[in-house]
């Protein structure tokens, strides 16, 4: 499935010759593309986890990917991210092709994320994992504490004012093993900001959060996209806070892209209604 655009990327006289032509659709609001997604096809063995998927993000775009579980969401973010390599299709992240990139490559480019079991070392500090993020390091582990202990950056204004927003001040100094998993989480969060990012992955940020917590996490989730204009693409189960905050929608089940719009049209979609009540019953 593809995405409608209003015009073209490119005018079709000056297309590379052989380069596949996808059926365009209205894409969500923004600028230019900073995520473009098409065709991504993933196969576990047997077992297809994508089929041709296609999603594009612009510039300043605060986009909700939801569906029911295993219908492709994380092994799609895998994908973007750089973990998993796909089988067909092409990745573009600010209009380069960054298929055969590194998660380490992809980083520095502007792409932060956060995952579903926490990427941060747990067995650092809060104020460590943070010092890392600040200095392009990898929220999976792949940069050392070491040099981010002996330079004791300071933590910004704009850090600072997240954790005291989010309660987290008074952790700085706590490992991330001894905390809360919603604690963690936000910690998580807050580690991708600091970076300022191109673009922002958030892989189910509530997960673990109690409702107090939630609220905080929408309020400045919505706040940082009207201020800043952060490029948000978020998974997330509380259908609640992903209506409440994405302003648009994209929708995966068995792997497939089943519907996409703004969110007042995906809870009225018959076919997303019958996916997740489908699920709920037990639908195979």
């Amino acid at each position: 499935m593809s995405i409608v655009v209003d015009r073209p990327e490119t005018p079709p006289a000056s297309r590379p010759t052989g380069e596949r032509r996808h059926r365009r659709r209205r894409l969500p609001p923004g600028r230019g593309r900073v995520l473009d997604v098409a065709g991504v096809t993933v196969a576990f063995g047997a077992v297809r986890a994508l089929e041709g998927v296609t999603v594009a993000v612009r510039e300043g775009a605060f986009v909700g990917l939801i569906g029911p579980n295993g219908a492709g969401k994380t092994t799609f973010f895998n994908v973007v991210s750089g973990f998993v390599t796909p089988s067909a299709g092409r990745v573009r992240l600010a209009g380069q092709r960054i298929d055969a990139w590194s998660p380490a490559r992809r980083g520095r480019a502007g792409l932060a994320r956060t995952f579903q079991n926490i990427g941060l070392d747990k067995q650092a500090t809060v104020a460590d994992n943070l010092r890392v993020a600040r200095q392009g390091g990898s929220l999976a582990g792949e940069l050392r504490l070491s040099f981010a202990r002996r330079s004791g950056l300071p933590s910004d204004d704009r850090t600072s004012a997240m954790l005291d927003r989010l309660g987290l001040t008074a952790v700085l100094d706590e490992r991330v093993d001894r905390l809360p998993v919603g604690t963690a989480k936000l910690v998580e969060l807050v580690a991708a900001l600091s970076r300022r990012p191109r673009l922002l992955l958030l892989d189910e940020p509530a997960s673990g959060l109690g409702a107090p917590e939630r609220v905080r996490l929408g309020a400045l989730l919505r706040d940082l996209h009207r201020a800043e204009g952060t490029t948000i693409l978020m998974i997330e189960h509380d259908m609640a806070l992903a209506m409440s905050t994405v302003e648009y929608v994209y929708v995966l089940d068995f792997g497939t892209l089943l519907a996409q719009g703004p969110p007042e049209a995906i809870r009225r979609d018959p076919k997303v209604i019958e996916a997740y009540l489908g699920k709920a019953a037990g639908r195979p």
